[in-house]
């Protein structure tokens, strides 16, 4: 008998990159980068700039302009606006601004909870409690006031539908609404490999040494497989049991019988994973020393790194760490809240002075210093509309957009709210798991349709952010390398002939002005 294809087999089918990214981008997919940095000489004179940020999925730029803008002492006052594409990574940015600013934990408590909620799909039952507590105060600071929450942020350009539904997401994450993130990951993944789901082992190492590892070997193989298989970045002091209520968005859909319905889940990237925004890059060689070919440091290390860098220098711990010994003679680290501890010259000193009371009542000092100089505004809808608003006229200086709006963004529109001189930064695929002829082919597109509206591509500034933001890789790893055209195979010179574009982190065009010079 005749061997033939079995009957009812069928090909396995592969879905695209972008159903693994899914609808929705709770995190960044480049480096943090500090946006002041990349304004003209003529930008730079002014007492006042205004930014843009089209749905960056996260607060990285912002964590890098507050760490920032005690460099920048010409510029008065730094207006940020963010534009996202849901409500619910509005109020989980601003979740996550409260735990960065938290001074009564210790740095590496506020790290270790800030990773969680960044990128875990579950989390430790204390980070649950953390969160819960700041969703709480942020709804009792927008019932007090419905447009300003500390410590920066301002609602004001938003609907008051919008600001409802914002509490509406602070009560779901600080309720013990059922939410089975574990089982919501799983089903992500099932949908995304369908038939090759029983290899998720294989394919995951596939994607690791074929792809992740010629941008971002830093990031070490266990935690990649880790992430893709249970969603988990950071995993300390015992499993992570209870869900992050902050990674849940909503999704319409249609249902058989009911019809349009509106679906909650987990919507976000289950292929890149949350470490290229701050655990791949630093100024600190060191992290990338190398032992037997494998490196010393791994990318939770530069997360930590980078975080404590961040968070010691925008909001400095308010407690201190006392070593008492127990009778058995362990030592036990207590947290005594530095505030309190107060001199007794003081104590003298304010009650013969009875009008100190009244000063401190008359003069309240702001919480951060640089509280005063960076306000943070929300922008939600349809950016075309936004696009033509006249308040918005002329307005930023720099715009930023990502590579998962980029498609929408890229038009002539732009040039209504771009001011004279603006720097428009446009984020690439350099990060996701595609080949590399692909990248070059999106940077080639950028280009192209940036020509088309007008601005003005500014490679040098391309090539200096990617040499930025790059880092010592050994010779072995490299497949850019230079090779015999006579012994080099097709893919391998595809794969050289997209070099340098392919490694472009971002992207930059100038609207109607001379080209900026970066800073050193």
């Amino acid at each position: 008998a005749k061997r033939g294809k079995a009957k009812g087999a069928t090909m396995a089918y592969v879905q695209p990159v972008s159903v693994g990214i899914g609808q929705h981008q709770m995190w960044g997919f480049s480096p943090s980068f500090d946006p002041l940095k990349y304004l003209s000489e003529k930008t730079k004179q002014k007492k006042e700039i205004n930014v843009l940020l089209i749905n960056p999925g996260d607060i990285r730029h912002l964590l890098e302009t507050l760490h920032e803008i005690e460099n920048a002492k010409e510029v008065a006052k730094v207006n940020v606006y963010i534009w996202e594409d849901t409500l619910e990574c509005i109020a989980r940015e601003m979740i996550l601004t409260r735990i960065a600013t938290d001074q009564s934990l210790s740095t590496e408590a506020r790290i270790q909870t800030f990773l969680e909620a960044y990128g875990n799909i579950e989390i430790h039952k204390k980070t649950s409690e953390n969160l819960s507590t700041y969703a709480k105060q942020i709804y009792k600071d927008m019932a007090k006031d419905a447009e300003k929450v500390a410590p920066i942020f301002n609602l004001s350009r938003l609907k008051f539908k919008e600001r409802d539904e914002i509490e509406d997401v602070l009560k779901f994450v600080s309720s013990e609404t059922k939410f089975n993130a574990k089982e919501l990951w799983d089903n992500r993944s099932r949908h995304y490999l369908g038939a090759r789901y029983d290899a998720l082992g294989n394919i995951v190492d596939w994607d690791y040494s074929m792809r992740m590892k010629d941008y971002a070997p830093i990031i070490h193989k266990l935690h990649y497989r880790r992430w893709r298989a249970r969603g988990i970045i950071v995993e300390r002091q015992g499993r992570c049991t209870e869900p992050n209520r902050t990674l849940a968005s909503s999704i319409d859909a249609r249902h058989r019988k009911r019809g349009p319905v509106t679906v909650r889940g987990y919507w976000s990237d289950i292929v890149v994973s949350p470490y290229i925004s701050f655990g791949v890059h630093t100024r600190d060689m060191s992290f990338y020393e190398r032992a037997q070919r494998q490196y010393k440091k791994h990318s939770v290390d530069i997360c930590e790194h980078n975080l404590t860098k961040i968070f010691e220098k925008i909001a400095p711990c308010n407690v201190k760490e006392v070593v008492e010994k127990t009778p058995d003679g362990e030592e036990i680290q207590i947290l005594e809240a530095a505030t309190e501890v107060e001199s007794d010259t003081k104590k003298e000193d304010k009650k013969k002075d009875p009008k100190t009371k009244d000063n401190e009542k008359k003069e309240p000092k702001s919480e951060f210093d640089w509280a005063s100089r960076v306000e943070v505004s929300f922008l939600f809808g349809d950016l075309k509309k936004i696009f033509a608003r006249s308040r918005y006229h002329k307005l930023f200086d720099l715009i930023f957009i990502s590579q998962h709006i980029a498609h929408s963004c890229f038009s002539a529109d732009l040039n209504n709210i771009a001011a004279e001189n603006c720097t428009i930064v446009s984020e690439t695929v350099k990060y996701l798991p595609v080949k590399l002829p692909e990248k070059k082919l999106f940077v080639q597109k950028l280009v192209e349709l940036g020509t088309k509206a007008s601005w003005v591509n500014l490679p040098s500034l391309d090539k200096k952010a990617m040499n930025h933001y790059s880092f010592p890789m050994p010779e072995e790893n490299r497949q850019h390398e230079p090779a015999d055209p006579a012994t080099a195979t097709t893919e391998k010179k595809m794969n050289q002939d997209s070099y340098p574009e392919c490694m472009y982190p971002y992207v930059f065009f100038l609207c109607n002005g001379t080209p900026p010079e970066v800073s050193k």
